[in-house]
């Protein structure tokens, strides 16, 4: 297995691993959303909604008594090498960020406007 990925450089194994992450999300979300229309279609059928199935889920999905949470940032940058992800949002960008910077002499306005570490593309 070793040989057939020689001949590629380090940059385009990372683009290889981003887009097969990718893949792997795009089907995930594929397979979610499938299941999720059999799921509402079965229930609609039998004159249900999920609260009947699951009666700890009020019938906005939320568990019953569970506290609302503040919706998570999506990751924007993502460092395809790690795996480590930011939204590029807060006053400082997280360390792997800046010893990307630091190792290329950006600035994080470059940063920003690199395609290069966009979480997707």
């Amino acid at each position: 297995m070793r040989d057939e990925f020689a001949n590629l450089s380090d940059l385009q194994l990372l683009s290889l691993i981003h887009r097969a992450e990718q893949e792997v999300a795009r089907r995930k979300e594929a397979t979610k959303e499938r299941l999720r229309a059999k799921i509402e279609e079965e229930l609609k059928n039998a004159g249900l909604d999920l609260s009947d199935i699951f009666p700890e889920f009020e019938a906005d999905g939320q568990a019953a008594g569970a506290p609302v949470a503040a919706p998570k940032s999506r990751a924007k940058f993502r460092n395809h090498a790690s795996g480590d992800a930011w939204s590029g949002r807060g006053p400082h960008p997280p360390q792997w960020v800046k010893s990307i910077m630091a190792e290329r002499g950006w600035t994080l306005e470059e940063f920003k406007a690199s395609e290069e570490f966009l979480a997707q593309n």
